[in-house]
């Protein structure tokens, strides 16, 4: 293992990414304060900010008066540095739709439309990614939310049969140069209501989604993290054997069936993993329903093994803010190597 001392490069960008992360938590501060937070000496953070600035991942702002002593240059972090674009398919009044979402590294939105396609396919996603890299060239990155699942990288379950066995993420990585990432729809909503309601970064939960026009999925947090398991099938709930026929609407004929459905669902993934929570979402689910699902649920478990059930009233929410945060930890890529002279 070679000593970390004595390699000067290694040192150098171990600086940098110090002083992109307390920018990046503090948005803007002083050559001072980032020397205060980095441990690094004033000459040090100094030479570091001036390589940031040079390749625009910073901005050197005005000066404020400091106490006593010479005004203090401000510098910005420049969150357009790099930009993530969001892009997955939905249904519409009978239509299918694209939902196009630029972002800056630190979520702020830029751009935002819904294009009408004929089908789901390679061809209707280039058209529109040719569009926004020409209009936004910053974009280093591309998320792909699409219903299914990957095997081998190619993906071999999806609502849109354009897609099926296609290696979707490779085609776009090789077309485009860009960090490219595939997630399917309750996964990136069950990391979306995890980052956007704050919960602790070691806390579990099983996300329950319930469509309208096909069997329940899951997305499940483990310690913070999604949970995918060993070929991508982890939170393929509707293959439990439950004896209940997902697929069909039986189960919601009655508020006394649907809620007793949900609830043995609810026990089952509870007792196999013991969450924090459990998250649903249908859009067919009122606040009514819950407490006989919670009700249920406690007496299917021993005492103390329920998990804290909630009601997410926003899956499109859910949905989008999972995409862009996957699609942005991308471009968190920890240690770069780059030549630059300090």
């Amino acid at each position: 293992m070679k000593n970390i001392g004595g390699n000067a490069l290694v040192i150098k960008e171990v600086n940098i990414n110090l002083v992109r992360r307390v920018l990046k938590e503090r948005k803007q501060a002083t050559k001072r304060q980032i020397a205060e937070d980095t441990g690094l000496s004033i000459v040090t953070a100094g030479s570091v900010l001036e390589v940031l600035v040079r390749q625009n991942e910073v901005l050197a702002a005005g000066q404020i008066s400091s106490s006593g002593g010479r005004p203090a240059r401000q510098y910005i972090y420049n969150d357009e540095h790099a930009l993530a674009l969001i892009l997955f398919p939905f249904e519409e009044r009978g239509g299918i739709c694209i939902r196009c979402t630029v972002v800056t590294l630190f979520g702020r939105c830029l751009y935002e439309s819904t294009r009408p396609v004929e089908q789901v396919d390679l061809a209707c996603f280039e058209a529109i990614i040719d569009e926004l890299l020409n209009r936004y060239p910053a974009i280093q990155a591309i998320g792909f939310g699409l219903p299914g699942a990957e095997a081998g990288g190619r993906l071999v379950l999806s609502d849109y049969e354009a897609l099926r066995g296609i290696p979707v993420a490779e085609h776009f990585r090789e077309r485009y140069q860009k960090r490219v990432i595939i997630e399917n729809d309750v996964n990136a909503a069950a990391i979306g209501y995890h980052s956007r309601t704050g919960r602790a970064a070691a806390a579990s939960a099983v996300y329950l989604y319930f469509p309208d026009r096909f069997p329940p999925g899951a997305g499940i947090i483990i310690n913070g993290k999604l949970h995918r398991g060993k070929s991508g099938f982890a939170g393929e709930v509707a293959n439990i054997p439950l004896g209940i026929s997902w697929s069909g609407s039986e189960w919601q004929s009655s508020p006394a069936g649907l809620m007793e459905a949900i609830a043995k669902l609810t026990a089952t993934v509870s007792s196999v993993l013991n969450p924090d929570a459990v998250v649903l979402y249908g859009s067919f689910l009122q606040v009514d329903h819950l407490s006989g699902i919670m009700e249920q649920c406690a007496g299917l478990l021993p005492p103390g093994a329920a998990p804290h059930i909630v009601l997410s009233t926003d899956f499109a929410a859910d949905y989008l803010d999972g995409m862009i945060v996957s699609t942005l930890a991308t471009l968190e890529t920890g240690l770069q190597l780059t030549k630059f002279e300090a």
